[in-house]
């Protein structure tokens, strides 16, 4: 998908304005042609993965995650499950 296409669904779901402040300026990691950057709001954490070997390409973004940070969706413990199956 376009970079630009992924901003503009971003701006749809985590509007910058409710994001919060900026904590963290974007952490990226790149190993060949794939590049991951982190940034990291009050209110959201935001992931883009994208494949950058074609740079002619508009359609560099293979991946993007946002995480919402609120009160009301605590942290969830996984459990192992055990060895019975129903």
């Amino acid at each position: 998908m376009s970079s630009e296409g992924v901003s503009e669904i971003l701006e749809e779901v985590a509007p910058i304005s409710m994001r919060g402040k900026e904590i963290n300026t974007g952490y990226v990691s790149k190993r060949g042609c794939n590049e991951w950057r982190m940034m990291d709001y009050e209110n959201v954490s935001i992931m883009r993965s994208r494949h950058t070997c074609d740079h002619s390409s508009p359609d560099q973004d293979v991946r993007t995650s946002i995480t919402f940070k609120r009160d009301t969706c605590p942290n969830q413990i996984k459990r192992p499950q055990s060895g019975s199956s129903h």
